[in-house]
């Protein structure tokens, strides 16, 4: 039963994260679509990690969705380089981390909260 909390919440943390990513990064940043995905994964794992697990349950769900937001623009622009040679233009990772940011608040407060957390986690 733990283990399968813990799959759902990062299927769909991934699920959100590859929809933006695979509609916004190929047109923003002129990359293929596996490019998206590969951030996508890359993306789910770190800021699953680092912002639901660690960060969430210490300073509650508003610095978790900014963390997501800075890991999300972070993780995208390294990807991206790396995979493809592309720098991304700036407005483009701005809007993905601000789309990113506003669905993991939500995901955050309505989902993860009662999933791993019986709600108890601060705003």
């Amino acid at each position: 039963m733990f283990k399968n909390k813990h799959f759902n919440a990062i299927l769909t943390k991934f699920l959100l994260s590859v929809t933006v990513l695979g509609l916004i990064l190929p047109l923003a940043a002129n990359t293929t679509t596996l490019t998206a995905v590969v951030a996508a994964v890359v993306l789910t794992l770190a800021a699953y990690i680092i912002a639901d697990l660690i960060v969430l349950p210490l300073y509650g769900n508003r610095l978790a969705a900014v963390s997501d937001a800075v890991i999300a623009l972070a993780v995208t622009w390294e990807v991206t380089r790396v995979v493809e040679n592309v720098n991304p233009p700036v407005p483009g990772l701005m809007i993905i981390a601000l789309l990113i940011g506003l669905g993991e608040w939500y995901y955050h407060g309505r989902y993860l909260a009662r999933l791993l957390y019986q709600g108890k986690i601060k705003p």
